[in-house]
């Protein structure tokens, strides 16, 4: 973990200077965003738990601002308030019985994602941090064929989709950084 606390001309170097746009994820259109992943994914690597955390963390942060009744096409705020739920369970006893509470909970149904949307929307960044936060519960070591995506990489995206949460009900980007690497930090901390 490094002790560097990033600012957002840092986070844009980063991701700049390690983001191949060739593949990179389409939830991170801009340095910014592709720097904050790189960033958590470097704090959290190889410890699972410590991913959660950090993905949990952050998730906390926006959780509340999800609205009861959102948008058409979006689950219900007790989606979200259940599936934080299960993801604590998951980290006060990390058992197989957990991980399955928290995979069978997850929608897969929805059509749409944060990043498919003309206009970007706080609520449907708020859901993808926390379904990416409950893949890194169940996500592999590495990437699979099932699921495409480590652990790591889950929980990075998780905290990536908060910033940009954030950014959409109008914080400044040194806030967002500001305030998701602190949650992030203090949970690998603890």
């Amino acid at each position: 973990m490094s002790d560097h606390k990033p600012n957002p001309e840092f986070l844009r170097d980063l991701g700049e200077n390690t983001t191949n746009v060739a593949n990179a994820w389409a939830g991170a259109r801009d340095y910014l965003s592709r720097g904050l992943k790189e960033w958590a994914k470097r704090q959290i690597s190889g410890d699972r738990r410590l991913a959660v955390k950090a993905a949990l963390a952050a998730c906390s942060l926006v959780a509340s601002q999800y609205p009861e009744q959102p948008e058409q096409g979006l689950p219900g705020r007790s989606y979200v308030d259940g599936m934080l739920a299960a993801i604590r369970r998951w980290l006060d006893d990390p058992s197989e019985k957990h991980a399955e509470l928290v995979r069978s909970s997850l929608d897969v149904t929805r059509e749409a994602h944060a990043w498919q949307r003309e206009e970007d929307v706080a609520p449907f960044w708020i859901l993808e941090g926390v379904d990416h936060a409950s893949l890194a519960v169940w996500a592999g070591e590495r990437s699979s064929y099932i699921v495409p995506m480590d652990f790591s990489t889950c929980a990075s995206r998780a905290i990536a989709c908060v910033m940009h949460a954030m950014l959409d009900a109008g914080k400044s980007e040194a806030h967002a950084v500001d305030v998701v690497t602190t949650a992030v930090r203090s949970a690998i901390n603890r």
